[in-house]
């Protein structure tokens, strides 16, 4: 279900009860929000990837999307005035004598979208979200035979057989080969027609879950992210790309394919229109589950920030400790000693008087043996973090990814213990004995 309502006692106050709620947003709404904000694009008509590559204007490899490695400047657009007359850092600080602002870091934009946009009134695909509690609710395989285009006549008028068995094989379905067209026309019908057939719960939560959302399942608009996080590196022998680039392309060409039926304005509907229209959607679904395959898993893009080893990290088991925030841990010394490393030599030999190798000395034995005097660093450099709030960091319970288990909480103090000591509150989201630490937010 992509509607969740969940329930949070963080940020932590006393007058309000904070809760969070992810909904589906409406993609021909967000395309005008964003073309009316000058924080979007309409996708041209695609010439070829190549060509494409080499006079990007408002492809789907468009420069607007922001500079790459292989731009002369590659990073010029990371500072720059509101009208963009001033860009790169040589500028910075500078006025621009177009707009009047000062030139200055804004960042690379990664919320900037191209739009594919279906022209023709009858040309809608749906929703990719939206696409899964229907295919959910009526069963994937009978979403495919209703959406899949099946006309019963060749091009001189003649029954085609194989066709026709092929729907009588399917009689219990009656919108068997519809196609998308026919599908948005008839959507409540069908709806009502498989919510009589499917009884169970799980089934009415899914239909109510759809029409609650009725108004955005069908949309011309199809968004294209930054070419920032689908990078290309065409040249002479050989063209490498990242996966998803490939389906944009082929999305925009039968784009353009359909908005050309819509020009010419035919009347009747042909096979290769509805063709057409099926194998937009098929790759627009396709383009989804290949971008939810490249953030999951250990190796997803979610993960990767927190995989592998880290030089100032530990490993604690847990204990229940109910005076705590929900925000606020306790750390065993000896991982304290060896999180804060480096800020502890450096103060044993500013504060001290000594020498770097004699303070690292001093820092070692101490892992060794608990030293009063280190003991009394860490705990002021606990007391002077973040405003008196403790040690900003991270703990995951490995190797989940799930929510809650990765959260960002302050260290307030140390205990003698090999334990890290944790609120009661978010034992449940973590549901595990050993958590990973990290520092550093």
């Amino acid at each position: 279900m992509a509607t969740v309502d969940v329930n949070l006692t963080y940020p932590y106050s006393k007058e309000y009860e904070y809760t969070t709620r992810m909904v589906r947003i409406g993609m021909d709404q967000e395309r005008i929000n964003d073309l009316s904000s000058d924080n979007g694009f309409i996708i041209a008509k695609p010439k070829g990837i190549r060509k494409d590559l080499k006079e990007p204007g408002d492809s789907i490899f468009s420069s607007r999307f922001g500079q790459s490695l292989k731009d002369m400047n590659p990073f010029a657009d990371r500072f720059k005035c509101e009208c963009g007359y001033l860009k790169s850092a040589i500028n910075n600080n500078s006025i621009c004598p177009v707009c009047g602002t000062r030139c200055q870091y804004v960042g690379d934009n990664f919320s900037y979208y191209g739009w594919l946009v279906l022209r023709g009134e009858d040309h809608y695909v749906i929703h990719p979200a939206l696409y899964k509690s229907i295919e959910s609710f009526i069963g994937k395989n009978v979403l495919k035979r209703i959406l899949e285009y099946k006309d019963y006549k060749d091009a001189d008028g003649h029954d085609i057989e194989q066709t026709i068995a092929e729907r009588d094989k399917h009689a219990d379905e009656p919108f068997f080969g519809i196609g998308m067209i026919e599908f948005r026309k008839r959507f409540d019908e069908i709806m009502d027609y498989y919510s009589k057939q499917y009884k169970n719960k799980s089934k009415k939560d899914y239909y109510d879950d759809i029409m609650q959302d009725r108004d955005k399942i069908f949309t011309q608009s199809i968004p294209v992210f930054t070419t920032l996080l689908r990078p290309v590196d065409p040249n002479a022998s050989s063209l490498y790309y990242e996966s998803t680039n490939g389906l944009f392309y082929m999305m925009s060409r039968l784009t353009w394919e359909l908005n050309e039926f819509a020009e010419k304005k035919m009347k009747g509907k042909s096979t290769s229109e509805h063709q057409l229209l099926y194998d937009l959607q098929v790759r627009y679904t396709k383009l989804c589950d290949e971008i939810d395959e490249i953030m999951q898993g250990k190796k997803g893009a979610f993960r990767s920030p927190l995989a592998g080893r880290y030089n100032f990290s530990s490993r604690c088991v847990i204990v229940p400790n109910p005076k705590l925030r929900i925000d606020q841990v306790m750390l065993p010394y000896a991982a304290l000693v060896e999180l804060l490393q480096q800020r502890i030599v450096n103060i044993i030999q500013k504060s001290y008087n000594k020498s770097y190798a004699d303070a690292y000395d001093i820092w070692y034995r101490a892992t060794i043996q608990p030293d009063t005097m280190i003991k009394n660093i860490i705990q002021t450099i606990i007391d002077n973090s973040c405003d008196g709030q403790g040690i900003p960091l991270i703990i995951n319970r490995n190797p989940t990814i799930a929510y809650g288990g990765i959260m960002q909480m302050f260290c307030i103090g140390m205990n003698d213990a090999y334990v890290m000591e944790v609120p009661l509150q978010i034992l449940p989201p973590l549901a595990a004995k050993q958590l990973a630490t990290y520092t550093g937010m």
